[in-house]
């Protein structure tokens, strides 16, 4: 699993342009899935189907983008506009190095005034080009980069990169998908598209499948949570800006840690977003829970313990597999 969640975080994925991680992950469940489609908006949706003669429809959901920049104007001179995608912190980028899709790197620079807020459209990448023309051939208008950034374990258990949040959060989806075997219950993992730009992917994903029951796997940054902790377990949403996990959900899981001996915490997050909200909105609601990978995150690098990574994907096996609400 460590192998797949650095290549995944590696990968540049930016919200609406996640093709590279997505085809990373469909060749990993080729071998694990009865059927495997993208649909338009660009979901990965791979079914695994369940022998009970009682089966549900469940859906495990993680999302496959991260936050990047978009090139909106190349100037004369060669210099590349871009505007953010999702939730970037300019100033973490400045004299960083990026990546398009096409491989194309460049370095982040910025022309905002000493003193003055650092806001993406005050950031320009240098692709070492002195013309429109040589920088149009590199890069147009529309397509988006993000940090150019190794992957590693700086110590036993602790990787730093970028995207870990929520490539981690793919990767445990996979492994929960390997270790299934033939389930109770109907499967369909859900790697969604565009959570950094509201959540739009799951809205489409989740208004096709009607599952009976969503489990959304995604990290939670721990500045955003004063309860959460790298190291001591997965995270068991109770809230966040966007949703409140209905109660009997919420202890289902917990139960379900308990009964298991999971190392677990509780989620209570002002701030943090998953796709958890727009899921119990789709139609009448979707009864949906949520477990989080908490990331530590300085200056523009992601950490996870992959530890807390193991323990999400043996209580979201446990709990589609135990699930009778």
């Amino acid at each position: 699993m460590k192998e797949m969640i650095i290549a995944l975080a590696e990968a540049c994925g930016p919200s609406g342009q996640e093709e590279i991680v997505r085809a990373l992950l469909k060749e990993a469940v080729s071998s694990y899935a009865d059927e495997v489609r993208e649909d338009v908006v660009g979901n990965l949706i791979v079914t695994k189907k369940g022998n009970g003669a009682d089966k549900k429809h469940l859906a495990l959901v993680a999302h496959m983008d991260e936050a990047g920049l978009m090139a909106i104007h190349v100037e004369e001179g060669g210099r590349v506009r871009v505007g953010g995608i999702g939730a970037i912190d300019p100033q973490s980028l400045i004299d960083k190095r990026v990546v398009f899709q096409n491989g194309t790197v460049g370095t982040v620079g910025s022309d905002a005034k000493e003193g003055k807020e650092v806001t993406a459209l005050a950031l320009f990448i240098d692709l070492g080009v002195s013309t429109k023309e040589l920088a149009l051939e590199r890069v147009q208008v529309g397509d988006s980069c993000v940090p150019l950034q190794q992957a590693l374990e700086l110590a036993p258990n602790r990787l730093v990169g970028k995207a870990l949040d929520n490539r981690a959060g793919c990767a445990a989806a996979l492994e929960v998908l390997k270790r299934l075997g033939t389930p109770h219950h109907d499967i369909s993992v859900v790697f969604s598209v565009q959570h950094g730009v509201g959540s739009r992917g799951v809205k489409t994903a989740g208004y096709a499948l009607k599952p009976d029951f969503a489990l959304v796997l995604d990290g939670v940054n721990i500045e955003q949570t004063s309860v959460v902790e790298v190291g001591a377990g997965t995270a068991i949403k109770v809230v966040d800006r966007q949703a409140i996990v209905p109660p009997r959900i919420k202890h289902f899981l917990i139960e379900q840690a308990e009964a298991a001996g999971i190392a677990y915490q509780l989620e209570v997050s002002a701030e943090g977003t998953s796709d958890t909200g727009a899921l119990l909105l789709t139609e009448d609601g979707i009864p949906t829970g949520a477990l989080s990978i908490p990331v530590s995150v300085e200056n523009g690098a992601e950490t996870v313990d992959l530890r807390d990574v193991e323990a999400t994907v043996e209580l979201a096996v446990r709990v589609l597999q135990a699930y009778s609400m």
